[in-house]
């Protein structure tokens, strides 16, 4: 999402463009991207700062850190802002700030609901079979702590 610097100026400049999931970077064990992004922002030229606000849309796919089933998770970030000081590139690239506000909004551990352990039927949504990301010896481990009594 590339803006010329040129283009510019005291009178907002609107940008809507819709993004590719790809630049989320999130092919993690626990997340995927696989919507598209939606950016809409007026950009401004304020004396030495570009300023630029408006509404980021998206959603990605988290596995829950209790049952492994995948879920859709909404990311909507009415408030974001971003702000660039001189010197000033010939074209401004606002991709990695539309990445790093999505990727700061998401979840360490992403949880469905409150008792989604007696729900879980062992299918996701996309008829998968689950497993943890953690392997299957993570409770082998715990079983050998011992407790001081």
């Amino acid at each position: 999402m590339k803006i010329k610097t040129a283009s510019l100026s005291a009178e907002p400049l609107r940008v809507q463009e819709i993004l590719q999931p790809a630049i989320l970077g999130l092919e993690e064990p626990a997340a995927r991207g696989k919507e598209p992004i939606v950016v809409d922002l007026s950009l401004t030229l304020i004396d030495d700062l570009i300023f630029g606000g408006g509404l980021v849309e998206t959603a990605v796919e988290l596995q829950c850190g209790r049952c492994c089933r995948w879920m859709r998770w909404p990311v909507r970030l009415p408030d974001f802002q971003v702000r660039i000081r001189p010197p000033f590139p010939l074209w401004i690239d606002l991709t990695p700030f539309v990445r790093e506000d999505i990727l700061l909004a998401l979840p360490m551990i992403a949880v469905c609901k409150e008792g989604c352990f007696a729900e879980w039927t062992g299918a996701g949504s996309e008829g998968e079979t689950q497993e943890s990301i953690h392997g299957k010896d993570v409770w082998e481990i715990l079983e050998r702590f011992q407790w001081n009594r």
